[in-house]
């Protein structure tokens, strides 16, 4: 047992700084990733192609008990033309703003969701009301609105629409 209490006093401080240095490599290793990722991103270039809203989610994490608690809001987008597909991390305000299906014109800039502007449905063209019936100017016919020519008189001379 004595000579367990130096092996002790050598091990552990090994094994705390072991693991702090291991914290320490992965905090160094993913700032790095992060501010390359940000340095590609700005090298891209910014586009914006017709796309669909193809999914909605969210992920909520640090559900603990005594932790603070955060969620995160993706859209999956598909480009219109080829169908491709790409998810962004979006901010709260434009995850509820979208619907699955909503059509537009999405702009990112490689992985950076920049905006998403919806395209507006085509009205449909006003209905055309249907001409009236008209009388011949020279027999004084009936004359249904269908009809090109007078069936009396074959002429095709209006003089009036009927009701008016």
């Amino acid at each position: 047992m004595g000579n367990l209490v130096p092996v002790m006093f050598t091990l552990v401080p090994l094994f705390i700084m072991g693991v702090f240095v291991m914290l320490i490599g992965t905090f160094v290793v993913r700032a790095f990733q992060v501010v390359t990722r940000w340095q590609e991103n700005n090298s891209e270039p910014i586009l914006t192609v017709p796309a669909r809203v193809a999914t909605k989610r969210f992920q909520v994490v640090g559900a603990g008990s005594d932790s603070m608690v955060g969620t995160w809001y993706y859209i999956t987008f598909e480009a219109m033309p080829d169908g491709l597909r790409q998810e962004f991390a979006v901010n709260p305000r434009d995850y509820s703003g979208l619907a699955e299906g909503d059509v537009g014109q999405l702009t990112y800039q490689g992985t950076r969701f920049q905006s998403f502007a919806r395209s507006r449905p085509a009205a449909p063209p006003p209905p055309v009301p249907p001409s009236p019936d008209w009388i011949c100017s020279y027999c004084r016919g009936h004359v249904p609105a269908a009809e090109t020519k007078c069936p009396s008189c074959g002429s095709t001379c209006r003089l009036e629409p009927v009701g008016t």
